[in-house]
């Protein structure tokens, strides 16, 4: 609700991002694109969208897939990271598979947390997330990787840039 504000405000070399389908990541379609795009007309230049987590967990993956693809369709042009909530996801298997409907779906960084849950980042979570995009030939040159939530120091922050610098 405030990218356009941050945007006016702003000098046009720093970006603004705004979240959609915040903060649970919910499986409502028209919420999401609606969402984005507010967002794309606000002129912020990247989209963060919450992965449907909770459907994931469910065994839904055409719910997620759905989502996913339409908010890539509403904002073409603009850099686009799925926050993956892995620290609800949990296991292994379904960070996995988070990652790979979310690089399916056009992501151009994969992010840990919402910084929103109990559990956030985590340096496992981050080493799947790293491996993801590594094995994907397509991605390997092209998704970032953002750790959010939790990182409250330089340590911790130094830790990531570490396991970056491994992958």
């Amino acid at each position: 609700r405030l990218a356009a504000f941050a945007r006016r405000q702003l000098p046009a070399h720093v970006t603004v991002a705004a979240v959609a389908n915040f903060a649970d990541g919910s499986t409502d379609v028209q919420r999401a694109v609606r969402d984005t795009g507010t967002i794309v007309d606000s002129g912020a230049q990247e989209v963060d969208v919450v992965l449907p987590y909770a459907a994931l967990r469910q065994g839904d993956a055409a719910s997620v897939s759905t989502l996913l693809g339409a908010v890539r369709k509403a904002c073409p042009e603009l850099l686009l990271k799925f926050i993956l909530e892995t620290g609800e996801l949990k296991d292994d298997r379904l960070i996995e598979r988070a990652c790979r409907l979310a690089l399916d779906a056009g992501a151009d960084f994969l992010k840990t947390s919402t910084g929103k849950t109990s559990v956030s980042a985590t340096p496992e979570a981050a080493r799947l997330l790293l491996g993801a995009i590594r094995s994907d030939g397509h991605a390997a040159a092209r998704v970032g990787f953002k750790p959010s939530g939790g990182i409250r120091t330089v340590a911790d922050a130094a830790s990531y840039m570490v396991l970056c610098e491994e992958f």
